[in-house]
Order: structure tokens, then C-alpha cells, then sequence
């Protein structure tokens, strides 16, 4: 491979990594949306007055 393929491959490959990572972040955001507050409380975080999940008062 020339070093512009190679350079294109690897971009490609950092873009599907992000991608899978925010794919998989919403897919874990959306299954624990439904959780009661004492129950994020026993895992270590919290529901904001606006209903955003917060870990250390920080959005996740």
C-alpha cells in the first residue's frame, strides 16, 4: 500500500471506532433512562432536574 491509502485506512478506521463508540454510549443512555433515581443512585449516579443522567454532577 502507497502511504496515501495507508493514511486513508487509518482515518477510516479512527471514524468507525468513534462511530461504534457513540452508537454504543446512546444504546447504554437509552437503557438506563427508564431507571428509578434510587436505583442510578445504587450505581453511582443521578437524574438532573431537567431528566439528564449525571455522574459526579457531571453529564454523562
Amino acid at each position: 500500500m502507497n502511504p496515501t491509502l495507508e493514511s486513508i485506512s487509518a482515518a477510516m478506521s479512527g471514524l468507525a471506532l468513534r462511530t461504534s463508540a457513540v452508537v454504543e454510549r446512546r444504546r447504554m443512555l437509552r437503557r438506563i433512562a427508564c431507571f428509578s433515581d434510587r436505583r442510578l443512585h445504587d450505581i453511582g449516579l443521578e437524574r438532573d432536574w431537567d431528566g439528564s443522567i449525571l455522574r459526579n454532577g457531571r453529564s454523562i
